[in-house]
């Protein structure tokens, strides 16, 4: 599936400021399912400069410096994403000794998915209840659990809206019984880690009839499965990650995968984020214009 995707942010200060440099975690990467032919992004006002670079995880980050006052910053991005990914269960486990919980990776692997790993034994006790309930229902099979999991917490963690702020801690999304696509994934994550699975933040785009999930950056989770990598599951939605989700970044915590990160300098300055995002299916003469055809 070919997809169009454009997405406007834009930061109104209320009086000009300074801006300190800013890191735009906003291109789409590459491999995994999905494959960027094309990316763009521009600002108002222009950058003095900017650099391409890549994170820990492999993200794309573009890091912009400007020079001036301003009293707004407007970062414009396009791009045209093909998934290929039709079937999110297109692998095997690797050995026999992975297809029950808890997970046991290789050391090889363990050492360097220690991050991914992580979670506190406060949020482990919180979250045991959810896990015993899952692992029963499931015998601790390993990918049954999963998306078992996935499907129990959209099923009985309701999404709502809530487009700043960090995470909720698992604790809380518990007890609200609710919370937005990035508590929600905060969630799952908790939960998977207490089990030895190795887990992830994503953000990115989905394309949804449902108009939310469809026109805002989204967030889901991904679980190292020794076999199958890196697999994406969308808890907000409650399945596992195939051609309709385009993921952009990922990271051990939300905080690594924020779309735009800097500050400002401004006595008396508040900062006040807008967006519109828009995720469509590209048409017949875009994709003879980018040679698809």
């Amino acid at each position: 599936m070919l997809l169009s995707i454009d997405h406007n942010t834009t930061y109104s200060y209320g009086r000009e400021v300074v801006l300190a440099p800013h890191i735009v975690r906003l291109r789409p990467r590459d491999g995994g399912g999905q494959m960027t032919h094309m990316f763009s992004l521009s600002t108002d006002p222009p950058e003095a400069g900017r650099s391409v670079n890549s994170d820990l995880d492999g993200n794309v980050t573009i890091t912009l410096w400007f020079v001036g006052e301003f009293d707004r910053l407007v970062i414009d991005t396009g791009c045209v994403v093909e998934t290929l990914r039709e079937n999110p269960f297109d692998f095997i486990l690797s050995d026999v000794r992975f297809l029950d919980l808890p997970m046991q990776y290789p050391p090889e692997h363990k050492a360097a998915l220690g991050p991914y790993l992580a979670v506190s034994r406060k949020t482990a006790l919180a979250v045991t209840e959810l896990r015993e309930t899952i692992l029963s229902r499931t015998r601790g099979r390993t990918t049954d659990f999963i998306l078992s999991l996935c499907e129990h917490i959209h099923e009985n963690f309701p999404h709502v809206a809530r487009d700043e702020g960090a995470p909720w801690p698992a604790e809380r999304t518990l007890r609200e019984k609710k919370g937005s696509c990035r508590d929600i994934v905060e969630l799952f994550a908790s939960v998977c880690r207490s089990t030895g699975l190795a887990c992830r933040h994503v953000s990115g785009y989905a394309l949804s009839e449902r108009s939310r999930t469809g026109n805002e950056l989204h967030a889901w989770a991904e679980v190292y499965l020794p076999g199958g990598g890196w697999r994406g599951y969308d808890p907000s939605a409650g399945l596992a990650v195939a051609d309709r989700h385009v993921a952009v970044a990922s990271g051990a915590t939300h905080e690594l995968i924020a779309p735009v990160s800097g500050s400002f300098y401004g006595e008396g300055a508040e900062a006040e984020l807008q967006f519109q995002v828009r995720v469509r299916k590209t048409g017949k003469r875009e994709k003879k214009a980018l040679g698809l055809l």
